[in-house]
């Protein structure tokens, strides 16, 4: 009777044991993959038997090529062990955002770095500039005048009696064009030929413009 209560109850706790057993294989720790591109991200916990859900952390904008984009937070975390077949939600942010999403995974406190007053730099006095000393210009010297030898008038010697020329012939000038072909362009008023005909401004000179 013993053996037979005994043999019961060890078959009893054996499908226990079994569910246990066949729940602990069937749990699967989730990688880290922050910090990794999404196409390479995907491919990793795809090969794991995860599902992939990624959404944009920034501006929600819609994910077309996967390598364009940046994984910057993970749910559940990574090193964390879950159901396989379960969904692990990315949040990326494109390569070209400045602005990086802070990531949900807790940081550990770090202990207070003491403040350590700066050490204020030693300050030299400037150099002092010495100007170089000029030297005082000579004197200047006035040049003394020259004298000059009188200059002794020159002798004007008495110009020669000529006989007085005889009065040109009377000169007559139509036009200016008349006046230029003969060359005595412009006429002036003491040449013999002019006439106000050729003098319109009635400054003296005929034929001048």
């Amino acid at each position: 009777m013993l053996t037979g209560c005994a043999t019961k109850q060890a078959s009893s706790q054996t499908p226990a044991t079994a569910v246990a057993s066949a729940v602990a294989e069937q749990t699967v720790e989730v990688p880290d993959v922050v910090g990794l591109t999404l196409d390479k991200a995907t491919d990793q916990l795809k090969d794991l038997g995860f599902k992939v859900e990624a959404k944009d952390v920034n501006d929600d904008k819609s994910i077309i090529v996967k390598k364009n984009w940046q994984v910057v937070s993970e749910d559940p975390a990574g090193k964390t062990k879950v159901a396989e077949g379960s969904t692990i939600k990315l949040g990326v942010k494109h390569l070209t955002d400045e602005t990086a999403t802070p990531t949900p995974t807790p940081t550990p406190t770090q202990a207070p770095v003491p403040f350590v007053a700066p050490v204020a730099p030693e300050v030299q006095a400037p150099s002092v500039v010495v100007a170089p000393v000029v030297p005082p210009a000579p004197p200047v010297v006035e040049a003394q005048p020259v004298p000059v030898a009188p200059v002794a008038p020159p002798v004007v010697e008495a110009p020669p009696v000529m006989a007085p020329p005889a009065p040109p012939a009377a000169v007559y000038y139509p036009n200016c064009a008349a006046v230029r072909a003969a060359g005595a362009a412009p006429i002036h008023i003491s040449q013999p030929g002019y006439g106000k005909h050729l003098d319109r401004d009635g400054d003296g000179w005929g034929c001048d413009k």
